[in-house]
This record gives structure tokens, C-alpha cells and sequence, in this order.
């Protein structure tokens, strides 16, 4: 990370930084270096509106089925809960 950004030295990020804004900037330091050549739309060119039904969206893929599975899983082990 240090070779994106001279202050983000290890204690820096440890003490300073959250885990979201670690990934953010090396995320973005990637981008800039190597070029963002996927071809997909990032998270920054959206609106919130557009961010809002993508997160709905996904939690709607995986909250319903994974929990009912998850759910069944814990009975099988531990009984009702």
C-alpha cells in the first residue's frame, strides 16, 4: 500500500483506517496505476438511487435463501431454535 500512497504506512492503516476505506484506496491506487479496463460500471459513477436497488437486490438473492438454508442447518444441529 505504501508503494500507491507514502503515508499509508502499516501502523497507519492498522491504528487509523478502517477496513472499508483500506480497500477503497487500494482499490482506487490499483485503478490508477493499472487502468480500469473491465468494462463495468463502478460503484463511484452511480447514484445513490442506483446503489440503493443494487444492495436491495442482492439482499433479496441471498437473504431469503441463504438464511431459510442456514436456518435449517442449525436445527439439524443444535434443534430448535
Amino acid at each position: 500500500m505504501a508503494l500507491l500512497y507514502p503515508w499509508a504506512t502499516k501502523d497507519y492503516l492498522l491504528w487509523e483506517m478502517s477496513l472499508g476505506q483500506i480497500v477503497m484506496y487500494h482499490n482506487l491506487g490499483i485503478e490508477m496505476k493499472y487502468g480500469g479496463g473491465s468494462g463495468k460500471r463502478k460503484a463511484t459513477d452511480m447514484s445513490y438511487q442506483e446503489l440503493k436497488a443494487l444492495r436491495e437486490e442482492a439482499r433479496k438473492q441471498l437473504g431469503e435463501q441463504k438464511t431459510a438454508e442456514r436456518k435449517a442447518q442449525l436445527r439439524a444441529k443444535y434443534g430448535d431454535i
